[in-house]
Order: structure tokens, then C-alpha cells, then sequence
């Protein structure tokens, strides 16, 4: 029964082109030092004294860049290769990360936070153009379960650290080792990526001479909408979350460092089995329908009247699954119905949607608790997530490659 698991774990990974495996290597590194993120809430509250509704606004205006990052990634990426973008990104990315420690007032560090995301996240469309540029189609969403399992591994080692650091060395080196590890992703990029391999793509020809146009492709909108509503909902991991941790259940910073910790792990062990599983069991709609039903679960056992570590565990896990069934299977979608000579645009605007979420999230999750608290707040995600799941089956209707 072991050996034929392990079988499947492997059998899994196979396939996958080792430019892919680059593009993993690079993500893990770049997210191995995502320390700012998960803690800037924390970061504005307690370290500068801003008020829950400010430290929403600042973490939303990460949001806002990532949104105009996103746009100008996909952009730039049809227009002059995914790797110039990518490698652009994470060398002036490293610089502006490192930067930010030196700004202390709210509209300082609030235009700071919207420059650097900007750089930052216009490094998401050609990361996803550089999968389908270098995966069969068949492959492709194993490929972004790879970018994915790579990225949450990152995840589950960065926040562990930063929350042991601002306990202990202060909240000023989670800037500078994001920025280090930026530079260092860079570095990696440039190094095992080989000049005449950075561009070509392994996609059928025919998909070159699809007459499908971006703009009037309102059934892709329909489809980003939503799926926008559930990641919404999903996103309060990173806003609300952390404070609903340290307000009501008490912990501290390397605790709630610990809780990314392992939920990066459940996401690093688990995605690629589950998504080859996946796969051959449902549609990739069903698949997203599922994943946001558990998320919708999650946001509702944080209000169960449980000892806290059985809250945290419970919402770990079903959160965890959720987005392991449904994000991968969005992305490609996406992907999948992008032609070749758009696959920026379609990417970028898929990158956007998840801006948009960073920018929404946060401002809606703090505003629902300053007006009506932590319980109501986790009921209305809930039904964020539940909401989505007529509005998939709707779009699955209509839906072609």
C-alpha cells in the first residue's frame, strides 16, 4: 500500500521539462524570504502604532501594485519575452523590498509598499508564461501544481523565520532578507536558463491562429469574476487572519508563523498527488467547486466554540485542501484558453484578478471586523466561498478551449 502511494507521489513529478523545474527553483527561493506579507498587518499595528482600518489600507495598497504589476507584466511580457520581465522584476524587486523599512508614516509607506509591489508582482504573468512556453499542454497543470508546491514550500520556511525574527531581532530584517532572496531568485534565473531555450514554446502550432481576442472574451471575464470571489474569501489568510490570531486566540508572532509554516507543508506535500488524483476524478471545474466548498468550511470552523489549537488545526486543514483542488485547476483554465500570442495578456489579467483580491481582501476583511467583529466577518467569507460554486457551474456551461 506504501510503496504503491510513494509510486503515485512520484509518478506525479514525471514529465515535467527542466525549465519548469527552474521556474520552481526560482519561485521557492524568491518566496523562501516572503517575510513581509503575512506580517505587514502586524508590521503597522504594533511596530508603528497605525490603526487596524490604516494597517488594512497599507497591505491593500500591496494589493493595488500587484494589480498594476500584473497589467504591466503581462504587457511587457508579449512584447519582449517572459525572462527579461522575470529577471527585471526579481533584481529591482530585491531592491525595493530591502527599502521599505525606511519608511515610517502611513502615506510614506503606503506609496513605498504600491511602488515595490508593483516591481514586485510584475514577475506573475511570465512566470505562467514561461509554463506554457516550456509544458506540453498535458503537463500544464501539474506544471503550475509544481510553481505552486514550490511556492508554498517557501512559504512554510519564510513566515517561521520572520516570526522568530520580529520577536527577537526586529521587524527591520524581514525587509532585507525579502529583498536578498529576491536578488538571489535572480541570480538563479540567469544562471541555469539557457540563452536559446528562453522563449520557445511547446504549444501546437494551430493555437497560433486562434481568432479568440482578449476583448471580446466576456465568458473569461465571467469566468475571473468568479472565481475573484473565492479567492476574496481566501485571501483573509493573509490580513485578517493573523489578526484574529494574535486578538482573539491569543499568539504571538512565531506562532502565527508556525501556523503558515504548516500550512505550506500541507500544501507542499500534498498539491501534486492530489492534483494528479484530481484530475482523473473530476473536471477541472468540479475540481475548483470542491476546493471552494472546503475553504467556505474552513472560514466557518474558525467560529466553533473549540480549544484554540483544534480551531487552528481545523481551519489549517480544510483551507489547505481548498486551495490545493482549486487554485491549480483555475490558473489552467486560464491557460488553457489562452492563444499562444496572448498568453501574457490572458495571464496577466488571471495576475490582476488575484491584485484585485489583494486589494479588496484586506480593506473588506478589517472593515467587517472594526463594524461587526471577528464571527460575522468569517460567516460572510464563508459565504463568499459558497457563492461561487452556482457561478462555476454556470460558466463550465459555456466553457471551450
Amino acid at each position: 500500500m506504501l510503496a504503491r502511494f510513494w509510486k503515485f507521489y512520484v509518478d506525479s513529478f514525471s514529465g515535467l521539462s527542466k525549465e519548469v523545474w527552474t521556474l520552481a527553483v526560482v519561485i521557492l527561493i524568491n518566496r523562501a524570504g516572503m517575510m513581509v506579507l503575512p506580517f505587514l498587518a502586524l508590521y503597522c499595528t504594533r511596530e508603528l502604532g497605525f490603526s487596524i482600518v490604516q494597517a488594512g489600507i497599507v497591505t491593500g495598497m500591496y494589493g493595488a501594485g500587484s494589480l498594476f504589476g500584473s497589467l504591466l507584466g503581462g504587457w511587457l511580457t508579449d512584447k519582449v519575452g517572459f525572462y527579461k520581465v522575470l529577471t527585471f522584476s526579481l533584481f529591482l524587486g530585491a531592491i525595493g523590498m530591502a527599502s521599505l523599512s525606511l519608511y515610517t508614516s502611513f502615506y510614506a509607506l503606503s506609496a513605498a509598499v504600491l511602488i515595490t509591489s508593483t516591481i514586485v508582482d510584475a514577475s506573475r504573468p511570465p512566470v505562467m508564461a514561461g509554463i506554457a512556453y516550456f509544458s506540453e499542454p498535458e503537463n500544464q497543470t501539474r506544471a503550475v501544481s509544481l510553481i505552486r508546491m514550490a511556492l508554498n514550500l517557501g512559504i512554510s520556511i519564510g513566515p517561521a523565520v520572520a516570526g522568530f525574527l520580529s520577536a527577537s531581532a526586529g521587524y527591520n530584517w524581514l525587509f532585507i532578507l525579502d529583498g536578498l532572496t529576491c536578488a538571489l531568485a535572480g541570480l538563479y534565473l540567469v544562471l541555469q536558463i539557457e540563452p536559446g531555450s528562453r522563449g520557445k514554446p511547446k504549444i501546437q502550432e494551430e493555437e497560433i491562429d486562434s481568432d479568440r481576442k482578449i476583448t471580446n472574451d466576456h465568458l473569461y471575464f465571467i469566468f475571473l469574476f468568479v472565481a475573484g470571489i473565492n479567492i476574496i474569501a481566501f485571501m483573509q489568510i493573509l490580513s485578517s487572519i493573523p489578526l484574529f490570531f494574535n486578538e482573539s486566540l491569543g499568539l504571538d508572532e512565531t506562532q502565527i508563523g508556525l501556523f503558515f509554516t504548516f500550512n505550506g507543508l500541507l500544501v507542499f506535500v500534498f498539491e501534486m498527488p492530489l492534483v494528479a488524483y484530481s484530475q482523473r476524478r473530476w473536471s477541472p471545474f468540479q475540481s475548483m467547486i470542491l476546493g471552494g466548498l472546503l475553504m467556505g468550511l474552513g472560514h466557518l470552523f474558525l467560529n466553533l466554540p473549540l480549544h484554540w489549537l483544534i480551531v487552528i488545526m481545523g481551519y489549517n486543514i480544510l483551507i489547505s485542501f481548498g486551495e490545493i483542488i482549486n487554485f491549480p485547476f483555475g490558473n489552467s483554465l486560464a491557460m488553457s484558453r489562452a492563444p499562444m500570442h496572448q498568453k501574457g495578456k490572458y495571464m496577466g489579467l488571471w495576475a490582476t484578478m488575484f491584485s484585485l483580491t489583494f486589494i479588496i481582501a484586506p480593506i473588506l476583511g478589517t472593515q467587517l471586523i472594526d463594524q461587526v467583529g471577528f464571527y460575522y466577518t468569517w460567516v460572510v467569507m464563508a459565504l463568499l466561498n459558497f457563492i461561487t460554486i452556482p457561478g462555476l457551474k454556470m460558466v463550465q456551461k459555456y466553457w471551450t478551449d
